[in-house]
């Protein structure tokens, strides 16, 4: 198979497994099963067939709505699945067919799917977090990407800063500013990036977190939400860091020079 043809296979596949985690985003804060029964329509609950269920391209055909109902299909699905594609395709650029690229394709997934639900409820699960870490150690320990001394480093490291963080943001404003959960991804995430990159991929988070507030102040008109889910945020981050994590932190010290 040429190059051209296998990157095509990659993305494509990529683009399928993101509409999985359209699923699993859906269907895990509700308690149900993400491996069975059909996709239906959340609005007229009409089972939807698998011509209407190909990546992006049904969204288009379809004109973003239900093709029973004509609810409009939420953007957020064939944007994700676009995305999955694209990091699914610029991790086998970057790392071939390798335990790396599984290792950190097993991390992105997760990211994307923990930044879907807490975006929506405001809550980073433990039955994420925790197969993901489980995960993480058992590829980890196949393909050796890293040392486990750096990567246990890198979990203490990033759940004890994290866990700071949100310990100062009580006493700052006298009521929860972080919750534990983001604690918890610091811990996990740590593991992944090890303790030489966490603590600028945190950072990188809490930028990227100013960024979009910034914008959110100019769109609301000085109407902020009273609470900010921060998974999302520590997720674009961390997904940075893995492509452009040097480059940013070198861009970002010589603002200063």
């Amino acid at each position: 198979m040429e190059k051209f043809e296998l990157d095509i296979v990659v993305f494509v596949m990529g683009m399928v497994l993101g509409s999985f985690l359209n699923v699993v985003a859906y269907r895990l804060p509700l308690g149900e099963s993400i491996v069975m029964g059909r996709s239906k329509c959340p609005h007229c609950h009409h089972t939807i067939p698998f011509y209407d269920n190909i990546p992006v391209l049904s969204f288009l055909l379809l004109k973003g709505k239900c093709r029973y109902c004509g609810h409009s299909i939420s953007v957020q699905y064939p944007l994700v699945e676009l995305v999955t594609g694209i990091l699914t395709w610029a991790l086998f650029v970057r790392f071939g067919l390798t335990y790396q690229f599984l290792f950190y394709l097993i991390f992105v997934y997760f990211l994307i799917v923990i930044a879907l639900i807490d975006l929506k409820t405001h809550l980073i699960l433990n039955k994420l977090l925790l197969p993901l870490l489980v995960l993480g150690i058992v590829i980890n320990y196949f393909g050796q990407i890293l040392p486990f001394d750096q990567a246990g480093l890198g979990a203490l490291v990033g759940g004890a800063a994290m866990y700071f963080v949100a310990w100062m943001g009580n006493k700052i404003f006298k009521k929860e500013a972080m919750g534990m959960g983001d604690v918890k991804l610091a811990l996990v995430s740590g593991f992944f990036l090890g303790w030489q990159i966490i603590l600028w991929a945190l950072y990188l988070g809490f930028l990227v977190a100013l960024v979009a507030i910034g914008i959110l102040w100019v769109i609301r008109r000085n109407r902020l939400p009273r609470q900010l889910p921060m998974g999302p945020f520590f997720a674009t981050g961390f997904v940075l860091n893995l492509f452009y994590g040097p480059q940013l932190l070198e861009f970002y010290l010589n603002l200063f020079n």
